[in-house]
C-alpha cells in the first residue's frame, strides 16, 4: 500500500507526426546481453504507432547455475487522436523469463541451540556435489535421519501478457480518463529455497482493472474524483518437499475491490494551499482449497515415542523413506506402497491416516485439511495536507495521511484468514532550488504508525503442521527524515548525496509456534499444548525490535563530470557509492539474520555525441566485489540459508537514436 503516494511507471507514448527508433545495448561479464530498442511510426495525420523490446540474459552468478537471468519482453502502443480533446491510446505486451532463477546458500545448521557454520563460499550455491556433501550430513526433523541430495535442478518459467487502453476526454468540466486493463500469467517455478528438495508454485493469474477520473478546476479549487475497480482469480498446485514432510496444496482464490476516491487542492492564495481527500474501498477476497500433508515420524507419533531417537535408528539408511516430488496425494501413497515402504492399507479420500513403515522404525501420518472461506473488509481512509510555496523555487508541505490493506485469507491449517493492516502516515519537508538551479536541497521527515501489521513467518498448525502464514503481529512505529541534495559547481560538474535516517520498532510483535519451529531469538513463555495434548506452544514476545530490512542508516554520494571533447562529443566520467547500516533480515532476530553494514561503489565512462545521437561507454558496479545478504532465512527443517546481492560487474554499453 502507498502511503506518501505511489510509484507510476508510464511507458513512454507513441509521437503523432514522427518517424524514430533507438537502441542500447551492454555486453558484460558472466556473458550477459542486454538489448533495448523502439521504433515509432507515424500513421496519418493522427495516429502513431510505437513497438518496443528488450532481451536480458547473464550467467549464474552461483556454482549450482542460479542467479541467472533469461527474459524478454514486447511492448507496442496504438496512439489515435481524432481530435484537439480526444486521445485514446491501446497497448498490449508479453513478458517471458526462463532460467534456474533466484538461488541461495547455506550459511549453517541448528543442532538443538547450537549454530554450527558451514563453511561453504556465499556463491556455493544449494545444489552443487560441495553443498549436497554438507546437506547429507544434517538430520531432518521429525524422521531424524540423514538428509538426501537436491533431487532436481531448480528451475524458472513465466509467462505473462496483457492489454490496457486509457481514453482521455477534455471536456468543459475538466479532463476525463478511462484506463481499463487485463492481465494474464502462468508461472511455473521449481525452488530449493529455504533449503527444500524441492518446493513447486505452479499458479496462474487473470486480472481486470478499470479506472475513471474525472481531473478539472472551479474557482480555487482543483478536484480529481474517480472509481477503480479490481477482479482477480488465482488457481494454484505447490508442494514443499522437506524429504520427511510432504505438504501439497491445490486451491483457488479471487479478489474483487471497489473504490471511490476525490481529492480537492484549494488555492487560498497564490501561494498556500490546502489538500483534502478521501478514499472508500470495499474488499471482497475468497480462498477455497485443499492440503494434504504426508509425515514421517521416528518411531512414532507424538507423543507417543519422542522423536530424535537414535536408539531408534532413523538414521541409519534405508530406514525411512525420504519422499520424490509429488503435486498429488494419491501419487505419493502409490510410490509409497510400490517401494514397499508401507504394508497394503487402502487409501481412503478426504481422511486422516496412519501407515506403520515396514521396517519398523516409525510412522506415516497422512493429515488432511480443506480451507474453505470468504469475506469483505471495507475502509474509509483520508488525507489532509498544506502546501506553501515559500519562493518562487522553495515548497513548504506537510500532511496527515491514512492507508490501508486490506485482510485475507490463507492455505494455512488452524490459521485461515488474517485482519486488515491500517497505517497513519505524518509528513513534513521542503523542496527547494537555490543559486539560479546551481543547488537543489529536498528534505522531509516522517512518522509512520502501523496497527495490525501483516507478517509472514513460519509456524505450526494445531496439529503440529509446518505452515507459512501471513498473521498480525500488532503496533509499529516508524520515525525519520530523508535530505537530498544536488549541486551543480560548475556547468560540467554535478555532485549528488543523499541521507536516510531510520527508528524503527515494533511496539507490539508476538509470535506463537511450536517445537521444532520454535527457533526465535526473543523472550518465551509457554501459552497452552497442540492437539496432541504434550507439544507445549510458545509465545515469542520480539516487542522493542527494529523493523526488518530497515537500516538506521543510508547514504548515498555521487560525482558527474562532463569533459568536453570537441564540439560535437562530450567525456562524461561518474562514480556513485552507497553505505546501508546493519539491519535484521528475519522474523527470528538470529545471529545469522543480522545483515552487517556495508559499502557499494560503482563508475562509468560514456563518450556521447552532445546532440544525443550516439553514445558509447563502459561500465563497473560492486567494484568491491562484495556479495551481500539481502535475504537470510531460517528454514523450517534446521539451515540457515541466505540470498545475496550481486557480485562485481563490468562492460560495454552503445546507445543510439534516430
Amino acid at each position: 500500500n502507498a502511503t506518501g503516494g505511489a510509484v507510476n511507471l508510464i511507458p513512454k507514448r507513441p509521437i503523432v507526426g514522427e518517424t524514430a527508433g533507438g537502441f542500447n545495448v551492454a555486453f558484460g561479464n558472466f556473458d550477459a546481453v542486454s538489448a533495448e530498442g523502439y521504433g515509432n511510426v507515424p500513421l496519418g495525420d493522427s495516429a502513431a504507432l510505437r513497438v518496443s523490446a528488450t532481451r536480458q540474459v547473464h550467467d549464474a552468478y552461483n556454482r549450482d547455475g542460479s542467479d541467472d537471468l533469461d527474459r524478454w519482453a514486447v511492448r507496442g502502443q496504438l496512439l489515435v487522436e481524432p481530435s484537439d480533446t480526444m486521445s485514446i491510446r491501446i497497448a498490449g505486451d508479453y513478458t517471458r523469463m526462463g532460467g534456474v532463477g533466484a538461488g541461495a546458500s547455506y550459511i549453517g545448521h541448528y543442532l538443538g541451540p547450537d549454530f554450527i557454520p558451514s563453511g561453504l563460499d556465499v556463491d556455493e550455491g544449494m545444489n552443487t556435489a560441495t553443498a549436497n556433501a554438507y546437506r547429507t550430513g544434517v538430520l531432518g526433523a521429525p524422521g531424524f535421519g540423514f538428509l538426501e541430495p537436491m533431487n532436481r535442478q531448480q528451475s524458472s518459467d513465466y509467462k505473462g501478457w496483457g492489454v490496457n487502453a486509457e481514453v482521455k476526454l477534455k471536456t468543459g468540466v475538466g479532463e476525463i480518463t478511462f484506463i481499463p486493463a487485463y492481465r494474464k500469467s502462468d508461472s511455473i517455478s521449481w525452488f530449493y529455497g529455504p533449503a527444500f528438495n524441492t518446493g513447486l508454485l505452479d499458479e496462474q493469474f487473470k486480472q481486470f482493472s478499470a479506472e475513471l477520473r474525472l481531473a478539472g478546476s472551479a474557482g480555487m479549487v482543483d478536484y480529481v474524483l474517480g472509481g477503480f475497480y479490481f477482479d482477480e482469480d488465482i488457481a494454484g498446485v505447490n508442494e514443499f518437499n522437506q524429504e520427511f514432510v510432504l505438504p501439497m496444496q491445490d486451491y483457488v482464490g479471487g479478489t474483487k475491490s471497489e473504490a471511490v476516491f476525490g481529492q480537492l487542492t484549494a488555492h487560498l492564495t497564490d501561494q498556500f494551499r490546502l489538500v483534502g481527500g478521501l478514499r472508500y474501498t470495499h474488499d471482497k477476497k475468497s480462498i477455497d482449497g485443499n492440503i494434504t500433508n504426508f509425515i514421517t515420524f521416528c518411531g512414532g507419533i507424538p507423543p507417543t515415542t519422542p522423536p530424535a531417537s537414535f536408539g531408534v535408528g532413523c538414521q541409519i539408511p534405508g530406514a525411512l523413506p525420504r519422499y520424490p516430488n509429488f503435486t498429488s496425494p494419491r501419487d505419493a501413497y502409490d510410490w509409497l506402497l510400490s517401494e514397499g515402504w508401507i504394508p497394503p492399507i487402502a487409501y481412503v479420500d478426504g481422511q486422516v491416516q496412519v501407515f506403520p513403515i515396514t521396517t519398523g522404525k516409525g510412522l506415516i501420518l497422512k493429515s488432511i485439511s480443506a480451507p474453505s472461506d470468504s469475506g469483505t473488509f471495507s475502509k474509509l481512509t483520508w488525507k489532509a495536507g498544506m502546501e506553501f510555496d515559500v519562493a518562487p523555487q522553495s515548497l513548504l508541505y506537510a500532511s496527515v495521511e491514512t492507508g490501508y490493506r486490506a485482510g485475507g485469507f490463507q492455505l494455512a491449517e488452524g490459521n485461515t484468514s488474517y485482519d486488515p493492516e491500517t497505517i497513519t502516515a505524518f509528513t513534513i519537508g521542503s523542496k527547494n532550488r537555490f543559486l539560479n538551479n546551481k543547488v537543489q536541497l529536498n528534505v522531509e521527515a516522517f512518522v509512520w504508525k502501523y496497527k495490525k501489521q501483516q507478517v509472514t513467518f513460519f509456524t505450526v498448525s494445531p496439529d503440529g503442521v509446518l505452515v507459512n502464514a501471513n498473521q498480525n503481529v500488532g503496533r509499529s512505529d516508524i520515525k525519520g527524515f530523508d535530505i537530498d541534495l544536488i549541486v551543480k559547481p560548475t556547468a560540467t560538474t554535478t555532485l549528488t548525496g543523499k541521507v536516510q535516517y531510520l527508528d524503527t520498532r515494533y511496539k507490539d510483535l508476538f509470535f506463537r509456534t511450536a517445537p521444532p519451529r520454535d527457533n526465535f531469538n526473543c523472550p518465551r513463555s509457554v501459552d497452552g499444548v497442540l492437539n496432541d495434548g504434550v507439544t507445549p506452544i510458545i509465545r515469542f514476545d520480539c516487542s522493542g525490535r527494529p523493523l526488518l530490512f530497515s537500516p538506521k542508516w543510508t547514504l548515498n554520494f555521487g560525482a558527474e563530470q562532463v569533459v568536453p571533447v570537441d564540439d560535437r562529443l562530450d567525456l562524461v566520467a561518474s562514480v556513485f557509492t552507497a553505505w546501508r547500516d546493519k539491519q535484521w533480515g528475519g522474523f527470528n532476530y538470529l545471529d545469522f539474520q543480522l545483515i552487517p553494514a556495508y559499502w557499494t561503489t560503482g563508475a562509468n565512462l560514456t563518450l556521447r555525441d552532445n546532440k544525443g545521437g550516439w553514445s558509447v561507454g563502459a561500465y563497473v558496479n560492486n567494484i568491491e566485489n562484495n556479495r551481500h545478504i539481502s535475504f537470510p532465512q531460517a528454514s523450517p527443517i534446521g539451515f540457515a540459508t541466505a540470498r545475496y546481492t550481486s557480485p562485481r560487474t563490468y562492460g560495454l554499453r552503445l546507445t543510439g537514436d534516430f
